[in-house]
């Protein structure tokens, strides 16, 4: 995937949910659209998320094929010494991507915990209120 249409998700992700903390969740109206803008914003977050994802596995294989390369290719010695030098900067990169990647994934999580609340409120809401439920 091209890192442009990344940040373009990451744009549409926080201008939808911009917009859905603007609503009143007090009326079913409200809540709705949130729940619309909401849902919106969680399938650019999960294409992030997948997106970060596999930019973690790709550095992880980079690494692990450097440190099997050098390891080979290393003159008589300390093979391992020499692989494991070989690999420090792709292991600062492979950190930064699993904090990012699991950033991103726990939002996500997150936010499908968060639109599951909001819809069995709604669910909650319209059954009292136009559903026959308790005159309030």
């Amino acid at each position: 995937m091209d890192e442009d249409l990344i940040l373009e998700y990451i744009r549409q992700y926080k201008k939808y949910r911009e917009a859905a903390d603007e609503y009143d969740d007090e009326t079913p109206a409200g809540l709705a659209y949130k729940i619309k803008l909401l849902t919106q914003a969680h399938i650019f977050m999960g294409r992030v998320s997948a997106f970060k994802d596999g930019e973690y596995k790709r550095i992880y294989n980079q690494r692990k094929r450097l440190y099997a390369e050098t390891k080979r290719d290393a003159p008589k010695g300390d093979k391992t010494n020499a692989a494991e030098l070989a690999v420090l900067d792709l292991r600062d990169k492979e950190a930064n991507a699993y904090e990012s990647m699991h950033l991103w994934r726990n939002e996500f999580a997150s936010l499908t915990e968060h639109l599951h609340e909001l819809r069995l409120r709604l669910r909650v809401d319209l059954n009292t209120y136009i559903g026959g439920g308790q005159d309030v």
